[in-house]
């Protein structure tokens, strides 16, 4: 038996941590931290595995990260002191109490014992905390705060690599925040206080305000995306992890118990195609033919000898619709997405594009396709939707140019093939549903795209008819006189 769970620890060691898991009143936190599916690690596994530092509990004893460990520690002790207020083997003793909460986090069972596990999360998470601190909330904030003064010479002492900003926003590499806010519950605490379960009961300021605040900002500052403002500390501290925050910071319009529920209204598109009366027969084969070809994917740098994948997104790219007297504007939210036929201008959101943007991209459409998993109702997953139009309307440079010429496209020191490359690399592998606003957009803009194609080929077709009929007329004259 044991053989067949293939444990690197004894079964007993298993059992006991499913027991604790069972019995403890705190473990009601879902799971949230989730392993990659291999279909989207596929295209290019470094976006997902941490490269620099192991924060979660499934990569922080890579091999491959052993260069960043004693350096994590030397962070942690710092971060420790400057909280200055218990010893910090009291910290881990308290942490060992929150361990079957932080099992039932993952998805898969954790191989390390309590003790492992506690030690992990102080280090992992103290060392986040320098990062939450410094890109977060700043030094002034620090320096204000009678709790976290102490942090001040601490926090931000070696500026942080771009690849441990990225690493902190993969999702097999996140902390839980309840690790979070009972580390700073346990910090900040009294020393002679003994009663545990009034300190985790207490609401200190810095749970209520700083640590909110930390999450937010730290979000606000990688996040490639326009991200809701004034959001509230109370929601923010109920998500279950930062990308998991930072991924509804980027979905939602409103905090959730303002926002109304939307009634999703049944789409009929109906193509409006006029037919050209022309009295020859030959014309009306042709019309017809060139009406029925589909236009939006004829040109040379669309066709594939294989035939289309059903689940990608078809639209022109950016530079064929400025072509086509399309032109651009620049809204803050992916829902409000749409094509305004009157103005003819596609309306899309703002993106920035840095060296982190494509990892947290990339991790954002997995959490989107982990977390709607198992949800009864089916649901359009709509980030991943939207990066598929971007991959779409992005194949060359000069699609780069025309969009951030209109303000669509931030580049932050990237050359112009390189953003290319980012929207062309990401996965097309994650089924779409059809049920969002922004299909309505889609189709909006390609039908006004293929009327103007129809109208050229209408065009054409009626000069290689009135040609045909020319020649036909010329033949027979130049019969009748012989």
């Amino acid at each position: 038996m044991a053989s067949s769970l293939n444990f690197n620890q004894p079964q007993d060691q298993w059992i006991i941590a499913i027991n604790n898991i069972i019995h403890s009143n705190d473990t009601d936190v879902p799971i949230c931290v989730f392993k990659v599916p291999d279909f989207l690690k596929a295209s290019k596994p470094e976006a997902y595995c941490p490269q620099v530092v192991g924060l979660g509990l499934l990569h922080h004893n890579r091999l491959e990260l052993e260069s960043m460990q004693m350096y994590k520690v030397g962070v942690a002790r710092k971060m420790h002191k400057g909280f200055g207020r218990i010893e910090f083997k009291e910290l881990i003793s308290e942490l060992k109490q929150l361990v079957p909460s932080v099992r039932s986090c993952y998805q898969m069972y954790l191989k390390a014992d309590d003790s492992e596990i506690a030690y992990a999360m102080a280090i992992n998470a103290l060392f986040l905390f320098e990062l939450l601190c410094y890109y977060g909330v700043g030094k002034d904030t620090l320096t204000s705060s009678n709790i976290l003064h102490g942090l001040v010479d601490t926090a931000g002492t070696r500026l942080a690599q771009d690849g441990m900003l990225r690493d902190t926003m993969m999702l097999e590499n996140q902390i839980p925040i309840i690790v979070l806010k009972n580390i700073l519950l346990i910090e900040c605490s009294e020393p002679n206080s003994s009663n545990v379960a009034s300190k985790k009961k207490k609401k200190s300021t810095i749970i209520e305000k700083f640590l909110p605040q930390m999450l937010l900002g730290y979000c606000k500052a990688l996040s490639p995306l326009h991200v809701l403002e004034n959001y509230l500390a109370s929601i923010a501290l109920k998500h279950p992890h930062l990308l998991d925050l930072l991924y509804h910071l980027i979905m939602l319009k409103e905090p959730p118990e303002e926002e109304a529920p939307k009634e999703e209204e049944e789409e009929e598109e109906e193509e409006d195609m006029p037919q050209s009366r022309i009295t020859t027969e030959v014309a009306g084969i042709l019309v017809k033919g060139l009406l029925e070809l589909p236009w939006s994917n004829l040109d040379s740098s669309s066709i594939n000898n294989n035939a289309l994948d059903e689940k990608e997104i078809l639209v022109p790219t950016a530079s064929k619709l400025c072509d086509g007297g399309v032109k651009f504007s620049f809204t803050n939210h992916i829902t409000a997405i749409g094509f305004d036929h009157g103005a003819t201008t596609f309306k899309l959101p703002n993106i920035k594009i840095d060296v982190n943007s494509e990892v947290i991209i990339r991790n954002l459409v997995a959490f989107e396709a982990t977390s709607k998993f198992d949800e009864s109702e089916s649901e359009s997953l709509v980030f991943t939707q939207y990066i598929e139009l971007m991959n779409g309307i992005i194949e060359t440079t000069k699609d780069v140019k025309v969009l951030r010429h209109h303000g669509i496209l931030k580049t932050e020191s990237l050359k112009d093939d390189e953003v290319v490359k980012i929207f062309s690399g990401m996965s097309k592998s994650v089924q779409l549903a059809s049920t969002h606003e922004l299909y309505k957009a889609i189709a909006d803009v390609n039908n006004y795209y293929n009327g103007l194609r129809k109208a050229k080929a209408r065009k054409f077709a009626k000069k290689c008819v009135f040609t045909l009929w020319n020649v036909r007329t010329l033949f027979a004259a130049i019969l009748f006189r012989l």
